[in-house]
């Protein structure tokens, strides 16, 4: 049941008794720059801190306490080129409650949206400078986990100079230095009178309840400036682009990145999944049986396709010595595939683990909301025969799907001088 609270503000509601559980997710979403992405994680982290009502972590601690141990917080995504704050909220339903818990967490979550601590046109200084510091720590505690190092390395290195999908959806430490208590006023009002807002509610409700409360919240007409489509397209280039870092590792991290111009629910996309899972998406890929397992030159080896960005992502952790034996391996599995190098049976496998994991999401509330946003964002009708769809991909499409891979880039993270 969907219904239009205001111009840019849509309400989406999903009856199931599937859960306990009733879940909010309040999505903002506005195009992604190459400086907005760490001032709208830091406004994030301010405002599911404290509000005038709440001015403390623990005075809001306490209030969700109070509901039933309702849970409140907010983080930040991308799909696309696309930025979004995400509240969630998940507490019990109304009927378990045996009280409108509804509209009570609502009125929680228009406090935390709509009166943040903010006075006299700044967030409160302490408060903003302890998330500033624990925003700081935390990216600097990812980037110490060298695998998710070596990957965003490579992500620099695969999209254009210019691109944003360079910049990460959490930010970056040094843009924390031009962050300050009234800069992230004017960020916070531009995306809660700016960004288009979708607002999903899943679980054992009534729609026209939920439509009645969440009314509540003071949303205002807005002209949400989002481009026609949030698909991320680059033209492939001719040369690998090939770098190579030392640092103190005891593994060597070898990431590629592959351009395949095939997206999210595009014809070719079920065969794009088949392909990746024979690739290295699954347990059943040539990169796990054939380089990690029976060549035992990985630790660990996989690869993902990015379904709005056009790019497959290979990971491994090998041996630095194994450098070149391990490229030229991975390089194999692909031609294997382009050649159709596998059998009936092996792609059934994939096939049935790809359908078994879509299914399996849906166990998941979380999961649910993520897929309905992503349609509501890529302006798509639900999509109710994927089953049949990966059952329908044939070995030629396989081969097809791999054809279209390039090779772009090439990082190694190794210990060796």
């Amino acid at each position: 049941m969907d219904y239009r609270l205001a111009k840019g503000v849509d309400l989406h509601v999903i009856p199931t008794k599937q859960f306990k559980m009733t879940h909010i997710l309040i999505d903002f979403a506005t195009p992604q720059t190459t400086t907005n992405t760490t001032a709208r994680n830091l406004l994030a982290n301010l405002l599911e801190t404290s509000t005038h009502l709440y001015p403390t972590q623990t005075a809001l601690a306490r209030q969700m306490a109070k509901l039933y141990g309702a849970f409140v917080s907010l983080g930040v995504g991308r799909v696309g080129r696309l930025h979004t704050v995400r509240l969630r909220s998940s507490f019990i339903n109304n009927y378990l409650a045996q009280n409108n818990l509804f509209a009570q967490v609502t009125e929680l979550i228009n406090q935390v949206l709509f009166h943040p601590l903010i006075d006299d046109g700044e967030f409160d200084s302490p408060t903003f400078r302890l998330q500033v510091n624990n925003l700081a720590s935390s990216i600097k505690a990812l980037y110490d986990d060298k695998q998710f190092y070596a990957n965003q390395q490579l992500l620099k290195l695969y999209y254009a100079p210019d691109s944003v999908m360079r910049t990460p959806s959490f930010g970056k430490i040094t843009d924390l230095d031009y962050c300050t208590p009234a800069s992230l006023v004017q960020t916070y009002e531009k995306m809660i009178n700016q960004d288009k807002v979708d607002i999903f509610v899943l679980g054992n409700v009534d729609p026209e309840n939920v439509h009645s409360a969440i009314c509540q919240l003071p949303f205002a007409d807005r002209n949400s400036q989002l481009p026609e489509t949030p698909f991320y397209f680059q033209q492939a280039h001719e040369d690998v682009i090939n770098q190579e870092e030392q640092q103190h590792v005891s593994q060597a991290k070898l990431d590629l990145g592959y351009h395949l111009p095939i997206y999210y629910r595009d014809p070719l996309y079920p065969a794009a999944l088949v392909f990746n899972g024979l690739f290295g998406g699954t347990p059943y890929s040539k990169l796990f049986t054939n380089v990690r397992e029976r060549a035992g030159l990985a630790y660990y080896a996989s690869s993902r396709l990015a379904p709005f960005s056009g790019l497959v992502n290979v990971q491994t952790g090998i041996q630095p010595t194994d450098y070149q034996t391990a490229l030229t391996m991975i390089q194999e599995q692909v031609t294997e595939l382009q050649t159709g190098n596998f059998t009936e049976d092996l792609m059934r496998e994939v096939q049935d683990a790809l359908i078994n994991q879509h299914y399996a999401g849906f166990d998941l509330a979380n999961n649910i909301l993520e897929h309905h946003l992503v349609n509501q964002l890529l302006s798509l009708g639900e999509q109710t025969d994927f089953a049949n769809q990966i059952n329908q991909v044939t070995k030629n499409d396989v081969m097809k799907v791999a054809s279209m891979i390039k090779l772009q880039a090439s990082y190694l993270l190794s210990g060796e001088k």
